[in-house]
């Protein structure tokens, strides 16, 4: 039991340094690593893992320059 907790934890280790490593990149590189990467992987395979980690960090990214910090215009209905 032991030795399998370590293992986990080290993949765990691993996948977030990944994903810290994919948050510095570009987008044009993940798209370059998108498309190196073969598009049917085995299920749990380290291949699928990175896969849904690129396109989670490209989906995050879409989302955070979806939103902007101008609120919209509503004019003021006069009396």
């Amino acid at each position: 039991m032991q030795t399998a907790a370590g293992l986990l934890s080290t993949l765990g280790d691993c996948i977030e340094a990944v994903k810290t490593h994919l948050t510095t990149m570009e987008s044009a590189k993940l798209d370059e690593l998108i498309k190196s990467l073969p598009s049917r992987t085995p299920a749990g395979s380290a291949q699928m893992v990175m896969l849904v980690l690129v396109y989670r960090e490209m989906a995050a990214r879409r989302e955070c320059c979806n939103h902007t910090s101008i609120l919209p215009f509503a004019p003021v209905k006069r009396l």
